[in-house]
């Protein structure tokens, strides 16, 4: 289903699973995709979306939309049917542009077809609509993908620490504090976990195909 995705493509249909789990969904909805494409492509957040962070959007969803307990986070979670309608859509949208591959700016459009979800009805009110942005991202190239399976090169990584609440930077990256479960790529990163008062603890982590793994972290007084 995912052999036309580009690798940001891929990586935001794992996250909108991820954030499914988090706000404790069943399956995740359009503003789950929203956050995840948002995630997964920050130079495209950043380029088309200039009066809102990531963190501003995510605000607007959590006002407005009910958070249960946390659940598992799986490769396996099913879409609901208004986001298998955007997927659709973006397939389409790609088509359209006369790209073969499908990538985050094709799920944003995808999104805003969505016209009565809330993840459109917010990308509307951040000055997006789809006939600017189909125009904006036209002479976009998208670089072909080997066809990989999500469900093979993602797993879910744990991230404790203790003293809790310490930041967590994933190659120079903010994602979170701990305790934190992060959907990543098969391959090596680079783990960097900070916290006031303590030393900092920076590890190599190799992430290993559809493996759940949980990293630990003993912080040390200092600094």
């Amino acid at each position: 289903m995912f052999e036309r995705y580009t690798g940001s493509g891929r990586r935001a249909i794992f996250f909108a699973r991820y954030e499914a789990s988090q706000y404790g969904n069943p399956y995740p909805e359009p503003e789950h995709l929203l956050l995840a494409v948002l995630r997964a492509d920050q130079a495209l957040t950043e380029r088309f979306i200039k009066n809102a962070t990531l963190a501003d959007i995510r605000k607007q969803i959590e006002e407005r939309t009910e958070i249960r307990p946390k659940t598992s986070t799986s490769v396996d979670l099913p879409l609901n049917d208004a986001s298998k309608r955007v997927l659709s859509y973006a397939a389409e949208e790609a088509e359209r542009l006369g790209h073969k591959n499908i990538g985050t700016p094709h799920l944003l459009l995808g999104l805003l077809r969505e016209e009565e979800s809330l993840a459109a009805e917010i990308l509307r009110a951040n000055g997006l609509d789809p006939d600017t942005f189909r125009e904006a991202i036209g002479s976009f190239e998208f670089a072909p993908q080997e066809p990989i399976s999500p469900k093979r090169d993602f797993s879910v990584v744990r991230i404790i620490s203790n003293p809790a609440g310490a930041e967590i930077e994933i190659d120079g990256k903010f994602v979170g504090h701990t305790p934190a479960e992060l959907p990543l790529a098969a391959g090596e990163w680079n783990l960097h976990i900070t916290k006031t008062g303590f030393l900092p603890w920076e590890r190599k982590l190799l992430v290993l195909p559809s493996a759940r793994q949980n990293i630990a972290a003993d912080l040390v007084k200092g600094g």
